[in-house]
């Protein structure tokens, strides 16, 4: 390692964009962070965008993520993650760093509280969630209000934790994500509740749905509902904020 190198780890926090339930990192020309990395790389932020199982467990999703960042001879982390992506990073603070290298996180429409779509999928018998169920039924275990009330994850008091929701209207969500939506009795982004993506320091609850939110806007675009959702501007700042929090600044 350079003596440049060596001085930059110790300066800034390495950032990572962690995916979520049924994600990866890149298929082809399919990123699941559509146009992310590349529009923070273009703001001079070089990020990792590891890929974890995306139906595993959110011990085996966070064991997966521990072992590719920890192979970085980085020294700070500041990891920002979408949906349960944001379940793997506590699980890994908490359990999976013992040389407390991560110093930050921040949640984008994580269940950290569960989310009762997860339950209706795993419930039902319908031929259209069959596939969703026979694929992701670890994940969505994990991921259910049930199991998320029985294996809480601690927070750890070195580590700075904030958060934001995604909500729309049912009538703004694309048609794929209105059954969804329904059967979730609050507020949500189609998929997950928002006061289950609250968590630490929360920033507030943007006009989004769960997928816009990465970039991937499915419905039609519309000035009038703000769609698509403006995700580059908003990852920038994520990304800024996570790694402003992990050399302890505040704005």
């Amino acid at each position: 390692m350079t003596v440049l190198r060596y001085y930059r780890s110790m300066i800034l926090p390495t950032p990572a964009l962690l995916h979520g339930f049924l994600g990866f990192s890149r298929r082809g020309p399919i990123v699941y962070f559509r146009g992310v990395a590349q529009a923070l790389r273009q703001a001079g932020i070089v990020p990792l965008v590891p890929e974890v199982p995306a139906a595993g467990t959110v011990a085996e999703r966070a064991e997966a993520l521990a072992r590719q960042l920890f192979r970085s001879d980085s020294s700070t982390f500041a990891l920002v993650a979408h949906s349960m992506g944001g379940l793997d990073a506590r699980h890994l603070i908490a359990y999976l760093d013992p040389d407390r290298r991560v110093k930050s996180l921040v949640t984008v429409g994580t269940p950290h509280r569960g989310t009762p779509v997860a339950t209706a999928i795993l419930d039902s018998r319908g031929l259209a969630v069959a596939l969703i169920r026979r694929i992701g039924k670890p994940g969505l275990r994990d991921l259910t209000p049930e199991v998320r009330e029985a294996e809480q994850i601690p927070d750890r008091a070195d580590v700075r934790y904030t958060s934001y929701a995604g909500c729309r209207p049912l009538v703004e969500l694309p048609l794929w994500l209105q059954p969804f939506a329904r059967v979730i009795p609050t507020a949500n982004d189609g998929l997950v509740p928002v006061d289950s993506a609250r968590w630490g320091e929360f920033h507030g609850v943007l006009r989004t749905d769960h997928v816009e939110f990465v970039g991937w806007s499915l419905g039609l675009p519309s000035t009038r509902v703000a769609r698509p959702f403006d995700h580059l501007s908003f990852w920038i700042r994520a990304v800024a904020e996570a790694m402003q929090a992990a050399q302890g600044k505040t704005d």
